[in-house]
């Protein structure tokens, strides 16, 4: 299949159009619009007409992972962050999910709590919580320790949110565990100074999250596709190594995760030295050392903009499925146009230093272009 990118010829061969099954699914394809947040919901945690117009744009992809949905009232990040607490919002989950079959992809979700990492504005007041009272931001609120009444009681928001995902239709539930939230909190010596069963040694700081899964997988049997988006490693001082993370890793697989979504930490990923001409993202080479070691699929993202770059990506064994992102925003017909489906040339992110899909009014350049 032949593209064109920016008046160049791109040769999109069979391994990006390769099908993948994971358990009973059938993935058409190895391309995944990853969660990335619109902040469109209503104060109430519900579906919006734009993020049912946002998620119904996407073509010919394999999977479209709907973005961060908070599991508990005191988990929000955002005071305009999709809910899936309350009953009352199914009705919208079932729309949302209703609206990435139509585009024949696997509708997944990420099911998300921010742990500390958040404020009184976005928790409707409620005090956040965390592994520990500790806060990487001087700006925020310091949270209050969890105790084992917390971590049963927020387990359990999960789970009962897996099971809302799972009546509204989707086929995937994604557990947040990167990016310096609740579950990477737990994993991270900097941010996890509990001295019970749940902090200390690498076990223990990892066992909130083993629980999250095999609870999970109990609860929705094998209605829903159960993985997890894992922070490999941390870019802290202090923070969760890559070798724990490797570790961390075979135990979500083991625990029941059918993948493995890899991502950075608290605060990101690390820079670690790289060989003379390897052009791929921290993230996608934390991404390449979990498959390693592990012997479910692996997700990689970060740096994507090209059709090109995720087909070496898969060639080159670094991951089985690729997560295009931004470049996926700036051009949501990104695979179409990548795999020869639409004569047009891609509308390709710019790499702005502030992506212009998260300023208001819109103002992302490729977008505006096309």
């Amino acid at each position: 299949m032949i593209s064109l990118c920016e008046e160049r010829k791109i040769v999109i061969t069979s391994k990006i159009l390769t099908p993948l099954t994971v358990d009973k699914w059938l993935i058409r394809n190895r391309l995944v619009v990853p969660p990335m947040v619109t902040w469109a919901a209503s104060p109430e945690g519900l579906v919006s007409d734009y993020q049912l117009q946002h998620y119904g744009s996407f073509r010919d992809v394999g999977m479209i992972v709907v973005e961060a949905t908070t599991v508990s009232p005191e988990g929000r990040l955002s005071p305009r962050q999709i809910g899936a607490f309350d009953d009352r919002h199914l009705p919208g989950l079932r729309r949302l999910a209703a609206t990435i079959h139509e585009q024949e992809a696997l509708a997944a979700i990420q099911l998300h709590h921010a742990g500390g990492h958040t404020s009184l504005e976005n928790t409707y007041g409620l005090p956040p919580v965390a592994p520990s009272a500790v806060t990487r931001h001087p700006s925020q609120t310091v949270p209050r320790a969890m105790e084992k009444a917390d971590i049963e009681r927020i387990q359990a928001d999960f789970v009962a949110a897996a099971r809302r995902a799972r009546e509204a239709g989707f086929d995937a539930i994604e557990l947040h565990g990167a990016h310096g939230y609740l579950l990477s909190q737990f994993f991270s010596p900097a941010m996890n100074h509990r001295e019970d069963e749940y902090g200390g040694s690498l076990e223990n700081r990892a066992r909130f999250a083993l629980e999250l899964v095999r609870q999970v997988n109990a609860a929705v049997g094998k209605d829903c596709l159960v993985y997890v988006r894992f922070g490999a490693a941390d870019n802290v001082e202090n923070g969760l190594s890559l070798q724990e993370g490797l570790q961390i890793a075979k135990w979500l697989a083991e625990a029941g995760a059918k993948m493995l979504h890899i991502s950075g930490g608290v605060g990101g990923a690390p820079l670690t030295q790289f060989a003379e001409g390897d052009t791929w993202s921290p993230t996608m080479r934390l991404a390449a050392q979990v498959k390693r070691v592990v012997d479910v699929p692996v997700i990689g993202v970060g740096g994507i903009v090209q059709p090109d770059q995720a087909e070496a990506a898969l060639n080159a064994g670094l991951v089985d499925m690729v997560a295009v992102g931004k470049a996926m925003l700036a051009d949501p017909q990104w695979a179409s146009k990548g795999f020869g489906l639409n004569p047009q040339p891609i509308n390709v992110c710019q790499k702005c230093p502030r992506c212009g899909h998260y300023k208001h009014p819109f103002t992302c350049p490729a977008r505006m272009r096309g």
